[in-house]
């Protein structure tokens, strides 16, 4: 039969891979002297992520785990386990070297007790780095969208602020129909004056004619009057 010591892991896998982030991997350590630990991880550790991401708590990857150690005793294939508590359980071991505790099966990745499972630092290591590159990736591709949302946003307000024409609005409190100018009726020209002709005056009387003189006073005299107004005299 094969050593007991060593380390034993039972991996609940999620089925979406990335087990390092989705899983969560239950740890039995079985020590020389008798004693042994039991560890219990809760939650797998983008699954409490998020929780501490909901609930406004600072974002934590540490996966949340229980751990419990007591003494262990062998006889045949059964291992019986007690517990610090005061529990006790039995588990089976198979013939591959595994042990079967209750519906859990932990299967041996190590035989030592103090370093890490090789595998298991390998398969973690691999997990983180195409976990970083999915992250990259999506991240990228968030930033991209909102970029995209925010020039078109942009480009609608420029175009909006483009088209929209000036205000000719008269300025708050002024009637626009007091600025125009007001209804002047078209000018229509005076009626021509008249113009009335004598035909009754002689060639003599015209605007050049001459005036006369009276030869006694010297007063001057119409055209036309054979004696003077002022003396009587006649006129030549």
């Amino acid at each position: 039969m094969k050593s007991l010591t060593g380390q034993y892991e039972c991996l609940h896998r999620s089925g979406i891979g990335l087990d390092y982030f989705t899983s969560h991997i239950d740890r039995l350590t079985l020590q020389a002297n008798g004693r042994f630990s039991h560890i219990l991880q809760e939650k797998s550790r983008i699954g409490h992520a998020a929780k501490t991401l909901l609930s406004g708590q600072q974002v934590d990857m540490n996966a949340p785990e229980v751990r419990r150690e007591g003494r262990y005793a062998s006889q045949g294939n059964v291992v019986s386990f007690f517990f610090d508590d005061g529990t006790q359980e039995q588990g089976q071991i198979t013939p591959d070297g595994g042990i079967q505790l209750g519906n859990n099966f932990f299967e041996k990745v190590s035989d030592s007790t103090l370093l890490p499972p090789t595998h298991r630092l390998k398969s973690n290591m691999e997990d983180i780095a195409k976990g970083l590159k999915i992250a990259g990736a999506i991240g990228g591709s968030a930033i991209k969208a909102v970029k995209t949302i925010q020039d078109t946003i942009q480009n609608a307000q420029g175009q909006g602020s483009r088209s929209t024409p000036a205000s000719n609005s008269p300025p708050q409190g002024t009637n626009a129909y007091s600025q125009a100018p007001a209804y002047q009726p078209p000018q229509t020209p005076p009626p021509a004056q008249p113009v009335y002709s004598n035909s009754n005056a002689s060639p003599g009387q015209g605007q050049n004619a001459e005036t006369l003189f009276c030869d006694q006073c010297g007063q001057p005299a119409r055209p036309g009057k054979l004696f003077c107004n002022h003396c009587g005299a006649r006129l030549p």
